[in-house]
């Protein structure tokens, strides 16, 4: 039995017209079983800097898939500075995935906003969120020197 899908056919449409989706049905989107259609939701909620975007973008950091969790990481760092403040607060979550992608977002993104954060995320105990608070810090000229005393 087929049963009835609201969501458009994401696949068959261009990165334009995936932008011009509201953004009620991108959030449904996420909610698909296709992995693939996913994917191409939070592709396209790159372009969107509501609120409600990026809290979902930021609710997938986390995702068992670690293609769609850098899917979403990516679609933050294409948001830019707006993501910032969601970004910094995952910096804190439970997961060592999510702060990882929080910080490798943040690297991207280069907002001087997040630099106190950052410098605390250098004491994780995850060495993939280290390297990249580091790998942010660097970019943003602000990296540590280290000497031998």
């Amino acid at each position: 039995m087929c049963g009835f899908n609201p969501l458009p056919d994401l696949l068959s449409l261009d990165e334009d017209s995936l932008g011009q989706l509201p953004l009620d049905t991108l959030l449904a989107a996420l909610g698909d079983s296709d992995t693939e259609t996913r994917a191409i939701a939070i592709f396209a909620l790159g372009t969107r800097s509501e609120p409600e975007a990026i809290s979902a973008l930021v609710a997938v950091l986390s995702d068992p898939s670690p293609f769609l969790a850098r899917t979403a990481a990516d679609s933050l760092r294409r948001i830019g500075s707006p993501a910032v403040p969601a970004l910094i607060d995952s910096l804190r979550a439970q997961d060592a995935q999510t702060r990882g992608l929080a910080a490798r977002a943040l690297a991207h993104i280069k907002d001087t906003a997040s630099i106190p954060a950052l410098f605390n995320a250098l004491d994780d105990e995850s060495a993939i969120v280290q390297y990249w608070a580091d790998e942010a810090l660097e970019r943003m000229g602000v990296g540590m020197v280290y000497f031998q005393p």
